[in-house]
């Protein structure tokens, strides 16, 4: 079902051009204005941009803005309240004002810029959702208006004036809490004659409130509830709505974690609602300028009202994102390109045909198949006749030989991955899919010596000195620049030279949870040459073979305020084991603290004597690009896999799974991640890809939220006329 979305959008005069009211001769240039404004400023909270971050936290964007308004208004009006001809003593005042609301509409500016990418999400999502709001409540747009027109306009009674769409926006952020305090403001019986009604302020589209009443009335009807449709909390709020859509979606389409999605959505709301009462305390203190009222009532009105959405769209937004997923990563791509989107270890473990003559040292035919479990070749009995004279022979070890038929065909193949695109025996067995021979195809046939069977086996080749085998794993660390304060901001699977790597992306950590986007740089990879003796298998790379050939699944996640800072695979036991580096972080200022950095990991093994580390079988594999629907995640946490030969009835044993999915994870915008899990990925008879999932950074311990929620919001006491 498509439904339809609530956009709002509020059209803002431009401030920077419009005349002022003062005199040519108190007419200072922006430059100079706002070296005024710092000056007025800095002795009072210090460095601005440090100041405005401390302020105005993501976490608490409300009550940061309405404390930086709160200090703006002392230092305008920091005359007697009962002198009412405040522009005519306060030198260019209203453009003091606007520049320093500027300074507000950068720090908000920078904390959007930082969720950028989430708003896109969002509105990928708009086929799975009820409704959505167009957050942007700009700072700019016409130019036709005074400053005059444009705070009256602000201020105004009109449904869609910004007070009206700050009320409509915070009933659908919080509608339980919306109609709690709708109800306490219509319940009183005074009159505020002096006031712009807050009744007005709870006003929404006669469209929007029948939608609201009758999705109530069918949810009443549905639980047996009376109808009282001046009820309207039980409508889900856009955090529920958000999650909804999330649980029945794949997220294949999204850059973010479910809960850096609705954590972006909580700070597009309340940046939305704080750019309204900015624009609201900023039109009260232009129209005190120009001698229109006092207005400190309505003042105290606008930024009780916003305390109160701040603090209910916040507890909306925390109750859905305590219990979200905080896990990242990319499903199957539409196209499966090698070196773009996955990576794969080569001949470890391979479909090879030998005859059982060559298989012992008495080149003897009287055993069979069977008896060759581990072994290595011994020979080529008649090269110039025989099949082991015109291929390539197995140079390493031989592995679980068996026996299907006597004679068969089979398909070189022209990848120099594989050796058979299939074999095809002539009981009719056939080994792999059936196809054309693309390459050339070769008569193998047994004979018998005497009494004995000299039978072909198809067995697995583990050839550690092919030229055309890659089997090695970095254990080089990928470390992020945390001397200049940067953090791990993606990361990827890459092969060079052979040799499969971790590679990192990194940018600057900035307050809060953000990180600068101009500084997101993948670190370079150390190129590993596996024939150098300044590298050193076991300590700068492994080498996989039939005795070594697991790969530990973990789920790595630092506690507290803790951020990834690098990344690498080393030997536990015979097991590649996966190894996080976490930095000590200060939240508020995005300062690390590099010589604090640690490792963690997982060090159980499948040894223990208690809760072992338990395997994970991948039953008749095949080639994992073959299937076209999506791979679904099928390990947990505290498993190992072990690399092998895809099925032999299915693809001849040619190709080695899993695969390593080598797309880029990296939410955007980037990020800070709490941790990282090493996982697999898979189809029913799919030998499935191993992926990397990153688990971003926990919001909520810093979204500081009151438990003594009032149900009712007291107003200021109006003096008696």
């Amino acid at each position: 079902m498509r439904w339809k979305w609530w956009w709002m959008a509020v059209a803002i005069v431009s401030l920077l051009t419009v005349p002022s009211s003062t005199s040519a001769n108190e007419s200072l240039n922006a430059l100079a204005l706002e070296r005024e404004v710092l000056d007025l400023l800095t002795p009072l909270i210090g460095d601005i941009g440090m100041a405005l971050q401390g302020f105005i936290d993501i976490g608490k964007i409300g009550m940061g803005v309405a404390k930086f308004i709160g200090l703006i208004s002392e230092q305008v009006f920091n005359a007697s309240e009962l002198e009412m001809n405040f522009g005519s003593y306060i030198p260019s005042a209203d453009r003091k004002i606007l520049a320093m609301f500027e300074l507000l509409s950068r720090r908000l500016d920078q904390i959007e810029h930082g969720v950028h990418g989430i708003a896109n999400s969002l509105r990928d999502l708009a086929d799975g959702m009820q409704e959505m709001v167009r957050w942007e409540i700009a700072l700019n747009t016409v130019e036709d208006h005074t400053l005059m027109d444009f705070a009256n306009t602000v201020v105004s009674h009109d449904t869609h004036s910004v007070m009206s769409l700050m009320a409509h926006l915070h009933s659908m952020a919080a509608p339980e809490s919306a109609d709690h305090t709708t109800s306490s403001l219509h319940s009183g019986s005074r009159s505020y004659t002096v006031l712009n009604d807050p009744k007005d302020m709870y006003k929404v589209s006669e469209r929007v409130t029948r939608k609201m009443i009758l999705q109530e009335k069918m949810l009443r009807d549905s639980k047996g509830l009376p109808n009282k449709p001046e009820s309207i909390f039980l409508r889900p709020s856009l955090f529920v709505m958000l999650h909804d859509v999330l649980e029945k979606s794949d997220r294949c389409s999204l850059n973010q974690s479910p809960q850096q999605l609705i954590n972006g959505l909580f700070v597009l709301l309340s940046l939305t609602e704080a750019r309204g009462y900015a624009m609201l305390e900023f039109s009260w203190m232009l129209l005190r300028v120009y001698n229109e009222g006092n207005f400190t009532v309505e003042q105290e009105v606008s930024e009780r009202l916003f305390l109160q959405y701040s603090e209910d769209i916040m507890r909306e937004a925390k109750a859905v994102l305590l219990h979200e997923s905080r896990e990242f990563y990319k499903c199957d791509p539409r196209e499966h390109v090698e070196g773009e989107t996955y990576v794969q270890i080569t001949e470890l473990m391979q479909g090879y045909i030998e005859n059982e003559v060559d298989m012992n040292s008495g080149g003897s035919c009287s055993n069979n198949c069977g008896y060759y479990q581990h072994t290595k070749n011994e020979g080529c009995y008649m090269p110039q006749s025989q099949y082991c004279g015109q291929h390539r022979r197995c140079r390493g070890t031989i592995h679980d030989c068996q026996f299907y038929d006597a004679d068969a065909w089979a398909c070189l193949s022209r990848n120099p991955y594989r050796r058979y695109d299939y074999v095809r025996y002539e009981n009719r067995h056939l080994l792999g899919p059936t196809q054309q021979c693309e390459g050339s195809e070769m008569k193998i046939d047994s004979w018998w010596r005497f009494f004995f069977h000299c039978s072909y086996c198809l067995c697995l080749c583990d050839d550690g000195e092919s030229p055309t085998t890659d089997r090695y794993i970095s254990l080089v660390p990928a470390l992020s620049d945390t001397r200049n304060n940067k953090v791990v901001t993606g990361i990827q699977f890459i092969k060079q030279r052979r040799v499969i790597h971790l590679q990192v992306r990194q940018g600057q950590a900035l307050p809060q949870g953000q990180v600068n986007s101009s500084t997101v740089e993948w670190v370079d990879v150390e190129p590993i040459s596996i024939i150098s003796t300044a590298y050193i298998e076991g300590i700068h790379y492994k080498k996989l073979s039939f005795e070594n050939r697991s790969i530990d699944l973990d789920r790595l996640v630092s506690v507290g305020d803790h951020v990834v800072t690098g990344v690498r695979f080393r030997m536990l036991g015979s097991h590649i084991n996966l190894e996080v580096q976490i930095t000590p972080v200060n939240y508020t200022t995005g300062q690390l603290q590099p010589y604090k950095s640690y490792w963690i990991s997982n060090d159980n093994t499948p040894a223990m004597a208690r809760n072992p580390r338990r395997e994970l079988k991948i039953n008749s594999p095949d080639d994992p690009t073959k299937f076209p629907g999506l791979s679904k995640v099928d390990s947990v946490s505290d498993t190992f896999v072990r690399f092998g030969p895809t099925d032999r009835g299915k693809d001849v044993a040619q190709l080695t799974v899993p695969f390593f999915d080598a797309q880029t994870v990296s939410p955007s915008p980037s990020s800070w991640w709490s941790g990282l899990e090493l996982f697999h990925k898979g189809q029913p008879g799919s030998g499935g890809f191993l992926g990397l999932k990153i688990i971003s950074f926990n919001m909520t311990p810093h979204m500081e939220v009151k438990d003594n929620r009032s149900k009712t919001l007291d107003l200021p006491v109006i003096p008696a006329e």
